[in-house]
C-alpha cells in the first residue's frame, strides 16, 4: 500500500515545462548537434530557461530595462517574405507591430544561418550598441517561439555579455496593458 500511495503521489504532481535539455533528449532531430540551436519547427513551446549568459526575463522587467535604456531587438521572422539581392530591402507580406522604439532583425533567430545572415546580425548589433559590447539587448519575437531563444544565444557567443530573452516578447507586452507600434525591418547590406 506504501508504494501505491508513493506512486499515486508522483503522479499526482502537476507537470512542469522541461528544462532546454529535456526539450533537445526528446527530439534531437530538432536541435542543431554543433550548436544546440533550435533548427525545426520554430513555433512550439519554449523552456523555461535559456543557457547562461543569456537571462529569461518577464513582461515587467522587460519593461524595466527598456526604461532603463535597453535596445529592444525583435527577431520574428519575415513569414512569407524575403530580402531583394538587389537592394536588402525586406518585401514583407503583412505588417509587424513590435515593442516601441524595437529594431527589427527577422529571420536572425533561425537554428542555422548563412554568411549574409550572420553578417546582417553582427553589423546590425555593432551599429545598435556603437560596439558597446556591455549595452543590455532584449531579444523577443512572440511567444512560442524559438527563434529568439536562438538569437539569444547567438548573441551572448558573439560576446553581448547582458542579453535578455524576454520568452513572452508581443504577446506578454500585451498582456501588461502595454501598446504595440508598427515596425520596418533593417535592410540587409548586399554590397
Amino acid at each position: 500500500m506504501k508504494h501505491l500511495l508513493v506512486l499515486f503521489c508522483l503522479f499526482a504532481l502537476p507537470l512542469q515545462a522541461a528544462p532546454y535539455a529535456d526539450h533537445q533528449a526528446r527530439r534531437p532531430e530538432l536541435f542543431d548537434p554543433e550548436t544546440g540551436y533550435r533548427i525545426g519547427r520554430q513555433r512550439a513551446p519554449t523552456p523555461d530557461d535559456i543557457p547562461a549568459p543569456a537571462v529569461l526575463v518577464s513582461p515587467e522587467e522587460a519593461r524595466d530595462l527598456l526604461n532603463d535604456g535597453a535596445v529592444a531587438l525583435d527577431v520574428f521572422a519575415a513569414q512569407q517574405s524575403r530580402f531583394d539581392e538587389l537592394d536588402g530591402t525586406w518585401l514583407v507580406s503583412k505588417q509587424r507591430l513590435s515593442l516601441p522604439g524595437a529594431v527589427w532583425l527577422p529571420e536572425v533567430g533561425r537554428g542555422q544561418l548563412g554568411d549574409v545572415m550572420t553578417d546582417y546580425l553582427a553589423s546590425n548589433l555593432e551599429r545598435m550598441t556603437q560596439g558597446d559590447k556591455a549595452r543590455a539587448l532584449l531579444v523577443y519575437c512572440v511567444a512560442d517561439c524559438w527563434m529568439s531563444w536562438n538569437a539569444a544565444q547567438r548573441i551572448a557567443a558573439l560576446g553581448y555579455s547582458r542579453v535578455y530573452w524576454f520568452r513572452l516578447g508581443t504577446d506578454g507586452w500585451l498582456d501588461i496593458g502595454e501598446d504595440l507600434v508598427p515596425v520596418e525591418p533593417v535592410p540587409v547590406n548586399v554590397d
